[in-house]
């Protein structure tokens, strides 16, 4: 299978802007290319081993989306130059081009950047590493495949954050737009009673399912393609999406959540975060709030 690999040179400061940007216009997945990371990852300690080849200074920054090969790659480019109207940060230098590739490249290309890791008491762990859980983990193993969400990403470390400041035991909680499945999986393992796995891409519930599989739920409670098909209401629901889709949702969200129930969202960077927080305030009480770089994330009850 074929892929749009859309690859915009960008400065570290406008990377987290041009993936969102690239995931707005559908990108299926981005990964960043900056050795800025690299430097805080070597500076804090954190990767016991990763390819040499990492290591190599360069000024270089870049920001790659993927996209199914019939999209018209000129919106993409019209979208991105869009950026350039922003006065918050120099996005004058970025430029954005287009390959066509394998789904293998794709697939193969992260997997030698993506070791285990921990946030908080949850561990996950690439499907294809071998690793001894210590005592206290709770291991998380994963293996993306097409769909968003290794956990590596802010948006979804600061969901797994949040999670494990509330009490799930026994609740049933809703992954909403679940994608590889991994927020879903990880309310299993802090103790939920049930987890209901929503999304409309088929390629996040085939990941899911095998993410399902690989964590020991041979039988996931629910696979729904709409929210509203729901014959329960939730404790807890879980959105890591974006800023746009968050605010079209709420009503749907709120309706499929218990009253005292609470919600994490995220996929917001910090730019529409107000926008989102005012749309949330209507029906919802903000209970905490969390950003790391240029994306927030937020725990409303109800």
């Amino acid at each position: 299978m074929k892929f749009k690999k859309i690859t915009v040179k960008c400065s570290s400061e406008t990377s987290d802007a041009v993936a969102y940007a690239l995931h707005e216009a559908g990108s299926m997945g981005e990964v960043y290319d900056d050795y800025n990371d690299i430097k805080q990852v070597l500076a804090e300690k954190r990767w016991d081993y990763a390819d040499e080849s990492l290591f190599e200074p360069t000024d270089a920054c870049a920001v790659s989306g993927y996209f199914t090969a019939e999209i018209e790659e000129q919106l993409i480019f019209d979208r991105i130059n869009e950026l350039k109207k922003l006065d918050y940060a120099d996005f004058g230098c970025i430029s954005a081009s287009s390959e066509l590739i394998d789904s293998v490249e794709w697939e193969n290309e992260w997997k030698k950047y993506y070791k285990p890791f921990n946030i908080g008491r949850l561990v996950v762990i690439p499907q294809w590493v071998k690793y001894t859980p210590t005592c206290g983990d709770i291991p998380i193993y994963l293996d993306p495949g097409l769909a968003f969400g290794t956990g590596t990403h802010e948006t979804t470390s600061m969901c797994m954050e949040l999670m494990q400041k509330l009490d799930l035991k026994d609740k049933r909680v809703l992954d909403f737009g679940c994608g590889s499945g991994i927020l879903g999986i990880c309310a299993n393992a802090l103790g939920a009673k049930e987890t209901v796995f929503v999304d409309t891409d088929e390629q996040a519930i085939t990941a899911t399912e095998n993410n399902c599989k690989l964590n020991g739920m041979t039988a996931p409670d629910v696979f729904l393609r709409d929210v509203r098909q729901m014959n329960e209401k939730a404790d807890v629901i879980v959105a890591n999406i974006t800023a746009d889709i968050l605010i079209e949702v709420e009503p749907i969200i709120r309706s499929a959540l218990k009253k005292g129930g609470a919600v994490i969202i995220s996929g917001i960077i910090s730019a529409r975060a107000d926008s989102v927080v005012a749309a949330y305030k209507k029906d919802f009480t903000l209970a905490e709030s969390e950003r790391k770089n240029e994306w927030s994330a937020y725990i409303f009850t109800l």
